[in-house]
């Protein structure tokens, strides 16, 4: 859902947020879903989520909220260590809930669960699988966290976030206007960063997103 924001229908606050996916970790690497894992950034990590803070220096970042987990939490104290601003966490950040998935590698998915693995490489927004959560849900999760910081901080304001592969996914596809359905189609990579500027319209008061920059290794 793209946004020239113009006209006497928005809000005045815009509010630039730079979300950012956390560095890599073994998971990555083996292609295993950490899902809720605990997973320390490994040493390529460190060393990408380092260059991103560089890339990220000046840029007027106040804050950084970030999702509770370890691998998310490492990515953002080492960025706002990097530029002096606090770090904040935000649950809402968090990675996709998967169930059964969670810790599994992509073979043993396509294994243990063959008719799982094709829905949710064909159609994953019809996925609904015991414990695991919808796309669906994803989506609007992490666009009512955007919705409550453009109502809660001022104009010109801007903030980072540290999250997840599939919340970047789903917010991506909002922004496109995009079906949930193309969600594996969306490549992001360990600490990728997008910055939205963003705001509430009063018509709607839906989230609008104008994507302003892309951080890439």
């Amino acid at each position: 859902m793209k946004s020239c924001f113009l006209g006497s229908d928005y809000k005045e606050n815009v509010v630039r947020i730079y979300l950012i996916r956390h560095g890599e970790i073994e998971s990555n690497v083996q292609k295993t879903y950490a899902g809720t894992s605990e997973e320390s950034l490994n040493p390529n990590g460190e060393r990408q989520v380092r260059l991103l803070s560089s890339h990220l220096e000046g840029k007027g970042i106040s804050r950084i909220y970030t999702s509770p987990l370890t691998r998310a939490v490492e990515t953002a104290e080492i960025l706002g260590q990097k530029l002096k601003v606090p770090v904040i966490v935000e649950k809402e950040l968090r990675e996709i809930l998967l169930g059964p998935l969670d810790g599994l590698s992509h073979t043993q998915v396509i294994a243990q669960y063959p008719e799982v693995w094709k829905m949710w490489n064909e159609t994953p927004a019809e996925l609904r699988l015991e414990g695991m959560e919808s796309l669906e849900a994803v989506q609007q999760r992490i666009l009512s966290v955007l919705k409550k910081w453009c109502l809660s901080h001022s104009e010109g304001t801007i903030v980072a976030a540290v999250t997840h592969l599939a919340v970047l996914r789903c917010l991506l596809l909002y922004y496109q206007g995009r079906s949930l359905n193309d969600y594996r189609k969306i490549e992001i990579f360990n600490a990728n960063a997008f910055a939205f500027d963003t705001e509430v319209l009063r018509s709607d008061q839906k989230v609008h997103l104008r994507l302003v920059e892309e951080i890439r290794e």
